[in-house]
C-alpha cells in the first residue's frame, strides 16, 4: 500500500491493543489512504449509505468499499454506526442548569450524584462563578422541572439556575 504523507497508521496484532501505539492487521502495519479518510467522512454523513453509493463517493466498487468497511471494522477505527437526532425537531424541553455549591464541598461527589439520574446527558465541573454546568434532555417542562428540584435538592447545592434551550446548532 502506498505510504502517504497525511496518512494515520493503524496496526494491530491478532486484534490486540498495543499499548496505544497502534493496531496491526494481519499482522502487517496498516495506514489509512486519502480512500479510507474519504469513505470514514461519507459514512460521518451517512452510516446508512449503501455501499454502491459509498463506493461511488470513493471511486470503488462495491466489494473493494465492503471489504474496507470491514477491515475499518476489525482494526478498531470504525467503533459504531448512530443515528443524529434533530433535537429541535422533537419537542423535547433542553437545558442547562448552572449550579452553585457551597464553599468547600466536593465536586466530584457533586458529579457522581448526578451521573445516575437517566435525563442528565452531561456534567462539568467549571471554574468562575458557578461551580457545575449541568446539561439535560427531559420529555416535557413538567420533566425538567422535576430534575430541577430534584437537583436543588441535593447536598451542596446552594443555587440553581435554569438556562432553556431554544434552538441548537452542532457540528
Amino acid at each position: 500500500m502506498k505510504d502517504k504523507t497525511n496518512s494515520m497508521t493503524v496496526s494491530q496484532e491478532n486484534f490486540r491493543s498495543d499499548n496505544g501505539l497502534g493496531l496491526f492487521y494481519n499482522t502487517q502495519m496498516y495506514k489509512l489512504d486519502e480512500k479510507d479518510h474519504r469513505l470514514i467522512l461519507a459514512l460521518k454523513k451517512n452510516s446508512r449509505a449503501s455501499l454502491v453509493a459509498l463506493g461511488r463517493d470513493i471511486d470503488l466498487s462495491r466489494s473493494a468499499t465492503h471489504d474496507r468497511v470491514t477491515r475499518l471494522e476489525e482494526i478498531g477505527v470504525i467503533k459504531a454506526y448512530t443515528i443524529i437526532v434533530d433535537e429541535d425537531a422533537m419537542l423535547m424541553a433542553r437545558a442547562f442548569f448552572t449550579i452553585k455549591l457551597k464553599t468547600g464541598y466536593d465536586n466530584s461527589a457533586a458529579i457522581k450524584a448526578l451521573a445516575g439520574k437517566p435525563n442528565i446527558k452531561s456534567a462539568y465541573c467549571v471554574s468562575g462563578d458557578i461551580d457545575m454546568i449541568v446539561y439535560c434532555e427531559c420529555q416535557d417542562a413538567l420533566q425538567l422541572g422535576m430534575l430541577r428540584d430534584e437537583i436543588s435538592l441535593m447536598q451542596g447545592v446552594v443555587e440553581i439556575n435554569t438556562r432553556n434551550i431554544l434552538i441548537s446548532h452542532k457540528n
